[in-house]
């Protein structure tokens, strides 16, 4: 089984065509990295994985179940380290970290 599958994903930022036609699958049990050039589409990729930005065309699937923007229910199955975390300014750091919980549906345990 593949815990990742990406068919035929395109993504353009007005002309600036950054995505076509990517196609992959990532096995069951693997550690997986995408790794390339800066502006190459990692993070776009990423951020279509994690239904935080809309594809323009293709499907994602997580441990089979679609992927789509706004919907975060498959990130219960991804962990992701961006290179470059993005903070709020105004939120304290216990905030931003309960906020990322929140998103993900982690269950809010002992506080």
């Amino acid at each position: 089984m593949n815990i990742l599958d990406i068919k035929g994903l395109y993504k353009s930022f007005g002309s600036k065509e950054v995505l076509s036609d990517l196609n992959m699958a990532v096995p069951q049990n693997s550690i997986f990295g995408l790794v390339g050039q800066n502006g190459a589409g990692k993070a776009t990729t990423m951020k279509i994985i994690l239904g935080l930005l809309k594809a323009d065309k293709g499907e994602i699937t997580v441990c089979n179940e679609s992927v789509s923007y706004g919907d975060s229910k498959t990130n219960r199955h991804i962990g992701f380290l961006p290179d470059v975390p993005e903070f709020y300014d105004y939120m304290r750091p216990m905030e931003y970290l309960s906020l990322c919980g929140d998103i993900t549906g982690l269950s809010k345990g002992l506080e």
